[in-house]
């Protein structure tokens, strides 16, 4: 009897020592559940940050024409100036000296051309064509030689050849300057800059030259003027990628007439560039970045990929696919990648 009760208390034990274990290898075995979404192709506007340098619209390092000793001085670092003022006058006694021979020579000649003129027109049998056309050609040259001193000696007077602000000064009274065409010396008299208008230039990373075109909107801020904020438009692209750094300048103009933005200020830039409707993109939330990286995790067949992708365009909701192993009707995770790795099985809904 004590045998029997024996053998029915063993065989109840090793019958629950089965269904525990195999309630264990159900567990182990359980599939997870994932939400999927599909590639969509939409057509969307997304915010690029960036950085901006402001350059002047125009500039320029102005140096003497002529050799010359200045001898007065009309405009100084911060003047503002008009196309064609006065910045400074030199003096050069030698030149000065040839425009007044050049001048009589050019008289004299004139004097002999005309006389000559007037005897060949009314008395030709009393002179040969050859002396009044030897006659003309010397009056010609000696003009010419006097207009060619007259401009040089114009160009003794510097005058800004557009508008803008004095940046740069670098001459005194008494100072004898050089003729910038036959001197290597590289110091200018004066450098002026044209700020009415600031060119903000961004060097556009090479994954965004495709989505940008001229017209595009641009929210420009400077940390200088935390009280402001420029709603401007993209002015021209450079149309070509530098090879070393890999991007495209891309420039903004904008209006300066108060002179709030100085060239060289930094600019924070929210370029809105226009997703052209042509490349697929996904949800943010299927995204995974590691190490600067991103992944996304695709469902075939039951089994879990995890793919290595390039993002471009993206706003807060969407962004743009880089990759040429998705397509539009790829099951990609958007609920449940914690509980996946690469080559898990899964059970998919939508």
């Amino acid at each position: 009897m004590k045998n029997k009760i024996l053998l029915i208390a063993l065989s109840a034990l090793v019958l629950s020592c089965n269904q525990e274990v195999e309630s264990q290898i159900n567990v182990d075995v359980k599939i997870p559940m994932v939400k999927v979404v599909h590639p969509e192709i939409r057509n969307f506007t997304a915010n690029v940050p960036i950085i901006g340098n402001a350059i002047a619209n125009k500039e320029l390092d102005i140096f003497a024409m002529e050799d010359g000793e200045v001898v007065s001085i009309k405009k100084d670092i911060g003047d503002k100036v008009s196309k064609g003022d006065v910045l400074a006058v030199l003096q050069n006694p030698d030149l000065r000296s040839q425009l007044i021979i050049h001048k009589a020579a050019m008289e004299v000649n004139e004097s002999n051309y005309l006389r000559l003129k007037n005897v060949y027109e009314e008395t030709p049998e009393l002179t040969t064509i050859t002396d009044f056309e030897n006659v003309e050609a010397t009056y010609k040259i000696s003009k010419a030689e006097y207009e060619s001193t007259k401009i040089r000696e114009r160009l003794l007077t510097i005058r800004a050849p557009f508008s803008g602000v004095v940046t740069q000064r670098n001459i005194e009274i008494g100072d004898l300057v050089q003729n910038r065409l036959h001197s290597s010396t590289k110091t200018p008299l004066y450098h002026i800059m044209d700020i009415e208008i600031i060119r903000l230039v961004v060097d556009l990373p090479e994954t965004e030259v495709d989505n940008i075109s001229v017209g595009m909107n641009a929210k420009i801020r400077f940390s200088e003027l935390p009280s402001k904020e420029f709603d401007v438009k993209v002015s021209r692209i450079a149309n070509m990628v530098n090879n070393s750094s890999k991007t495209m300048e891309v420039q903004i103009d904008i209006p300066n007439s108060n002179n709030d933005i100085k060239a060289g200020m930094y600019a924070e830039v929210d370029l809105q560039l226009q997703s052209d409707g042509e490349k697929l993109s996904l949800p943010n939330g299927v995204l995974r970045s590691i190490n600067g990286e991103y992944f996304i995790y695709k469902v075939k067949d039951g089994i879990v990929q995890i793919i290595l992708i390039k993002k471009g365009l993206f706003n807060n909701q969407f962004f743009e696919i880089k990759s040429d192993q998705i397509t539009d009707s790829d099951n990609i995770i958007i609920e449940g990648k914690d509980l996946v790795r690469d080559g898990s099985k899964v059970n998919i809904s939508e």
